[in-house]
């Protein structure tokens, strides 16, 4: 939850600026940000529906992974000539990242109190701490004057998302410290 939350905020911070110092203009790197919402939806709509009837389970988290690294690789190659692909790809990848962790918080938990719990702590300290993601990519840009290291360090965070990911997938209930007599699905 939190490396996907890194992803995305950092990406709807910098995109637009990776996009103008390629070369685009203001309207349309604007635009590209605004337009991988349209994939994302679809994507976030999906992810959940193919994940419960795919297998293995570890499949869609590594779609979504790779999806988002490819993203990012032609971010750092060719930003503006490639940035409708580019933005479909990241917006699928967004999508379908945010989704599936939402309802792995769901699957994972075997009642509707340990599902409120796991919710609180995984989105509420995750957001606090992945709102520091764009400040880093930001000052690796400054100290490199470069995109392309802030990109590479974001797909370096995409094998954490990665691993969480598969983790997260495995068909398991996560159980609350001491719960007793609760049985996995």
């Amino acid at each position: 939850m939190g490396l996907q939350s890194v992803s995305y905020y950092t990406t709807v911070t910098w995109v637009p600026t990776i996009l103008l110092d390629a070369g685009m203009d203001v309207t349309a790197a604007g635009g590209m940000i605004a337009y991988s919402a349209f994939p994302a939806a679809l994507a976030a709509l999906l992810a959940p529906t193919l994940a419960a009837r795919l297998g293995p389970t570890w499949l869609p988290p590594v779609v979504a992974v790779l999806l988002l690294g490819a993203a990012y690789l032609g971010l750092i190659i060719a930003p503006a000539s490639g940035a409708v692909a580019w933005m479909t790809v990241l917006g699928l990848g967004l999508g379908a990242s945010i989704s599936l962790s939402l309802t792995y918080i769901v699957w994972r938990s075997p009642t509707t109190h340990l599902t409120g719990q796991l919710s609180t702590v995984s989105q509420g300290f995750v957001y606090l701490v992945a709102g520091f993601g764009p400040l880093g990519i930001g000052a690796l840009h400054a100290a490199s004057d470069s995109w392309a290291v802030p990109l590479i360090a974001l797909c370096v965070v995409l094998v954490g998302q990665l691993v969480a990911g598969i983790v997260a997938s495995r068909p398991v209930f996560i159980r609350a410290r001491g719960a007793e007599g609760i049985e996995a699905a």
